[in-house]
């Protein structure tokens, strides 16, 4: 064997400076490796951050806040000031200091300076590791897509760190409408999201708030159904549901899910009518196309209240009514799947809160049905989402 030794033999002090700077760099997500270990070369101080406080590190090697507050901040480092000074001149949260290097995926948001928020938020961190990069991103996104008190709640819910993303970007949405009831997403709301809410309550809420939202969309932009006119027949008035107000009152008053009908109305060309006694309501039908004699209408459901079955008068009712409309000129018709528009008058207000964010690109390309899953911002975790969600 050759007598000839390495310099690393020799020289054990620069191999464990080596591994140590190795050890620090892979703990850090691959995406932002290049430019730490850019960093951590500049100076042993900086490489320090790597353990001292990753999230400082990461903030000056992904571009958080200014170049000015980011060179400042370099200076004190390497000056040896106290890391909370350097903190306040980059605005880095201080509770960030507890979550190790894994954790960071996404940019740092610039979260709430409260004591009270860096206290109740870091009191929620996972003691899981493989849930911390999920779990902070979710948080991130919760306070830049709707606010404090919705990112504290997302932090205490770990379920959500395993949620589709499409979930949580909704929920953010929905939280947000919960308290502003002069949109029309607000008034949409069939209960408010609010800091004691349950996650199981929550994700239902929010999926009978989203179908009413899609049901809002589809009748604004428009479907093709079968042409009836309204009318009476004896003693009783049949009126056509046209807004997502309609079918609000209607639901309510009758206690069905006519407020989740949208995926019915896409699938199928659909007129419901609420049948009246005077004021009162005592039924709805839907009317759609005979399916043998595609030119004709036909009573495919016709429920009382609380889906219950409707009276032989009412029936005999809206036999009546439906035989006194004019079907000279009935051709087949069928229900169309309008495309998304850019920003309806429902999400425009969320739009502009979200303005300037790096979350307002990501919400228009899922209005537009373009990116249904791996949300900017977000891990790609599950591709689906939970039974009972929106």
């Amino acid at each position: 064997m050759s007598a000839v030794k390495t310099n690393l033999e020799f020289s054990p002090h620069i191999e464990s400076t080596s591994g140590r700077r190795q050890r620090r760099l892979t703990a850090f997500n691959p995406t932002c490796r290049r430019r730490i270990n850019e960093l951590m070369s500049s100076s042993p101080a900086v490489e320090d951050l790597a353990d001292s406080f990753p999230a400082l590190l990461f903030a000056l090697a992904t571009g958080f806040a200014t170049q000015e507050q980011r060179q400042r901040s370099l200076t004190l480092v390497e000056a040896g000031a106290p890391l909370r000074a350097v903190a306040d001149t980059l605005g880095v949260a201080w509770w960030l200091r507890k979550l190790p290097p894994s954790a960071f995926t996404v940019p740092l948001p610039v979260f709430s300076s409260e004591p009270e928020f860096a206290l109740r938020v870091s009191n929620t961190i996972p003691d899981s590791t493989d849930l911390l990069p999920a779990w902070f991103a979710r948080v991130g996104y919760g306070y830049e897509a709707c606010g404090p008190a919705f990112a504290l709640w997302l932090a205490r819910h770990h379920d959500l760190c395993v949620s589709s993303e499409e979930l949580v970007v909704l929920m953010a949405a929905w939280a947000w409408f919960s308290d502003k009831t002069q949109h029309q997403g607000g008034r949409l709301l069939r209960a408010p999201w609010h800091p004691e809410m349950s996650y199981r309550r929550a994700r239902d809420e929010l999926s009978v708030w989203h179908q009413r939202a899609r049901l809002a969309e589809l009748l604004v932009q428009g479907l093709e159904t079968p042409r009836l006119t309204e009318g009476a027949a004896l003693g009783y008035s049949f009126t056509a549901l046209r807004t997502v107000e309609d079918y609000l009152a209607e639901s309510d008053a009758l206690d069905n899910c006519l407020d989740r009908y949208a995926d019915h109305l896409l699938t199928n060309a659909a007129a419901i009518f609420s049948i009246r006694k005077g004021a009162r309501r005592v039924g709805c039908v839907e009317i759609g196309l005979h399916p043998t004699e595609v030119s004709m209408p036909a009573i495919m459901q016709l429920k009382g209240a609380r889906n219950r079955q409707a009276s032989a008068e009412v029936w005999q009712a809206t036999f009546a009514w439906l035989g006194g409309q004019d079907l000279r000129a009935f051709p087949p018709r069928s229900a169309k799947r309008a495309p998304r528009a850019e920003a309806t008058s429902l999400w425009a207000p969320y739009l502009a809160f979200l303005s300037g964010t790096r979350h307002e690109g990501t919400f228009r390309r899922w209005l537009l049905g373009k990116v249904r899953r791996r949300m900017t911002g977000l891990p790609a975790i599950p591709r689906r989402l939970r039974r009972g969600a929106a």
